[in-house]
């Protein structure tokens, strides 16, 4: 079997290298010409031109360029402003700069490209705050300056380095099937290997999470890609389409786990099957993210083995799950362009909807984003006032530390802090290297190219490598735009103890002023994914039943499976907060979420199975639905209703297996 990348290496090979070398070509042009021509303080429009890379959210021309145009505009003029401001005494920017910060954290309400360009617009006022500029007139020639680099990167994203509208969801579809297939390996080792409960729950645990996470982000990603681009193209509806078979293959492969953890007897004539599916996904992931088409001879010679393999199994429930799979693939091979639908363009009302909506729904205490943005304005605005008059050439870094490793949650601001404090150390070495044989904007530049290029391929992978990349070509911009005359070494480590400094006040921060610790809060999640797995049961009963429909089932499937990714990720904050005194929450939690994740599979097995339901045993079926929910909801299992004798009897047993456990 093809092995799978790591991500990493997809990140490296699919998307960096081109948004790399966009990169490069933003900060090299403004440090060339000002090579050529003598002029150092094109520095500040790399410097700018940077920026506006990294405000780029990646996706469909229409979402990249509000974010990358917004941040240009931004933050030309606010540098300007601010570098005037500086010079005005502390007492005066401060204030003004943490009103300012306030709205850029709160911008994080419209989602990853807010949260992106957010942060980078307090990162441009903190910076200029640290460059004053007495007078009006320069400090607008500043401005200037940085707006004319971010205005040449807006060029570069949206009118010359134009990417397919639909290659980012091309991958994020691709990285769904090689979860699948990883998921499906795990299968395999589980079927041949793996014996009692434990060695199910660690597997459901640690991989069904990944798999539902990359088919949502797949989903949110195409979404995405669809209202954008205002025309639904048949390459749009092929990706749709593809993503839902995704879905269920995932959904026929958690009901295969259940079946094997049930009946070990049938665990070894599976294997065979399984590893001819692993292999289908391991090899179905590269031709989707490379756009090429799946039906081919070789594909549906592979799909024609597979069920020639199927046909010797017993009719059993196993193979009636691995038929529904292969049947999905089926239709992932025909699955074929449709045609174009039009979709209405969005009016201004619909524009002021979602820019204003947002904010009327967020901007009040009870709003983890409102608090999260109060939080960093009350924490920055003393720390600029102090490092402004007393702090020195490189104490912004303590501000700009602070307001990136600020979380809503407790958990995340420690991680975060963490990691950025290890990549800050890395990168300050970095760069006191790579400072050592960098003196000219023309070596400057040079260096830029591999810097840029790691950066962007380690952005989304690993937070401290990305900051020990991205920490040298701050540095070394820094540094051109205002020469200190220090060594190198001096500036990397000026920069490392300030942001220290400023992640051990964000750590103390967000454990002082409106801290949101995940443990006092389980019950809560506990509840929600209870409901959703509730929902679930009835809706797959009554699709059995003929009284409801499967696409509803299905619908509820996806959503408790996200009301369990959510479950385990409130669990994984609690456990890295202080929890004294919760220890008796966390242990219910775990142990609810491995009774959920076998409910899901029980269920998902008779969604595939979907067995024939007697006349004279409806009244039983419909019996179930309600003491499930009541029993779920209450947390106090009632007398059981009594158990079919016909097709699905032991299905319904074990869910009430995992309903007393979660209720005892």
């Amino acid at each position: 079997m093809k092995p799978v990348l790591p991500n990493w290496a997809l990140n490296l090979r699919a998307l960096s290298l081109s948004e790399g070398l966009r990169a490069f070509c933003a900060v090299a042009l403004p440090l060339l010409i000002g090579e050529l021509f003598d002029l150092p303080r094109l520095g500040l429009a790399a410097f700018g031109a940077l920026l506006t890379c990294y405000a780029d959210p990646g996706g469909p021309a229409a979402r990249r360029a509000p974010a990358v145009i917004a941040f240009a505009l931004a933050g030309g003029v606010l540098y300007g402003l601010f570098t005037w401001l500086g010079a005005q005494g502390a007492l005066i920017s401060a204030p003004i700069a943490g009103v300012l910060i306030f709205c850029a954290s709160f911008a994080r309400i419209y989602g990853q490209s807010g949260l992106q360009v957010g942060n980078l617009i307090s990162v441009a006022v903190v910076l200029a705050l640290g460059a004053p500029e007495p007078s009006a007139m320069l400090a607008v020639v500043h401005g200037v300056n940085f707006l004319a680099g971010a205005a040449w990167a807006v060029l570069l994203t949206v009118v010359i380095w134009q990417t397919h509208p639909y290659a980012v969801s091309r991958r994020a579809l691709a990285d769904a099937a090689r979860r699948l297939a990883k998921l499906n390996d795990e299968l395999v080792m589980f079927a041949r290997d793996a014996e009692g409960g434990e060695a199910f729950s660690a597997h459901a645990l640690e991989y069904r999470g990944q798999v539902r996470e990359a088919i949502e982000t797949a989903r949110g990603v195409a979404y995405e890609t669809f209202r954008r681009r205002g025309l639904i193209s048949p390459r749009g509806a092929q990706i749709s389409l593809r993503l839902e078979s995704l879905d269920r293959i995932f959904g026929a492969q958690i009901a295969l786990s259940e079946q094997l953890e049930q009946d070990p007897s049938v665990r070894e004539e599976c294997v065979k099957p399984l590893r001819l599916i692993s292999g289908w996904l391991a090899a179905m992931a590269p031709e989707i993210e490379a756009d090429r088409p799946l039906d081919t001879p070789r594909k549906r010679a592979s799909l024609k083995r597979l069920r020639q393999t199927l046909r010797v199994l017993p009719d059993a429930p196993e193979r009636h799950v691995l038929a529904a799979i292969a049947e999905q693939f089926a239709v992932l091979i025909a699955v074929a362009p449709t045609a174009k639908v039009p979709a209405p363009s969005p009016g201004p009302a619909d524009f002021r909807r979602r820019l204003l909506s947002p904010v009327r729904q967020n901007f009040t205490r009870s709003s983890a984003a409102f608090r999260h943005a109060l939080r960093v304005a009350i924490i920055a605005t003393p720390v600029l006032a102090v490092t402004s008059r007393f702090g020195g050439l490189y104490a912004h870094w303590a501000t700009i530390t602070l307001v990136f490793c600020l979380q809503p949650y407790f958990a995340a601001t420690w991680a975060r802090t963490a990691e950025r404090s290890a990549g800050t150390v890395l990168g300050g070495v970095l760069a006191a290297v790579i400072g050592l044989f960098v003196h000219t904007d023309l070596q400057l530049a040079i260096a830029m190219l591999p810097l840029s290029l790691c950066a962007f391929a380690l952005r989304t992978v690993n937070f401290s490598l990305y900051i020990a990349v991205l920490t040298p070509m701050i540095v070394l911009l820094i540094e051109q735009i205002r020469p200190s005359g220090e060594s190198e070494l001096y500036v990397a480590l000026s920069r490392v103890l300030w942001s220290l400094l400023g992640g051990a006040l964000a750590v103390l921060g967000s454990a002082l002023l409106w801290p949101s610790f995940e443990a006092p809060k389980l019950e809560a999640t506990i509840a929600a994914a209870k409901r959703a797995h509730a929902a679930y049961a009835e809706a797959v009963i009554m699709a059995l039943l003929g009284q409801g429909e499967w696409r509803t089932a299905e619908a509820a499937r996806r959503m408790a499976g996200l009301a369990s990714n959510n479950l385990e990720a409130a669990l994984s904050r609690a456990l890295a907060e202080p929890h004294a005194g919760y220890e008796p929450a966390l242990v219910k939690t775990a142990a609810v979420d491995a009774a959920l994740r076998r409910m899901a599979g029980r269920l998902s097995l008779l969604a595939v199975e979907r067995p024939p339901i007697a006349p004279q045993e409806v009244a039983v079926w419909q019996g179930w639905p309600g003491w499930i929910r009541a029993a779920l909801e209450t947390g106090e299992a009632k007398p059981r209703p009594p158990v079919p004798v016909g097709p699905g009897a032991e299905d319904l047993a074990r869910l009430a297996l995992q309903v007393r456990l979660m209720t005892g």
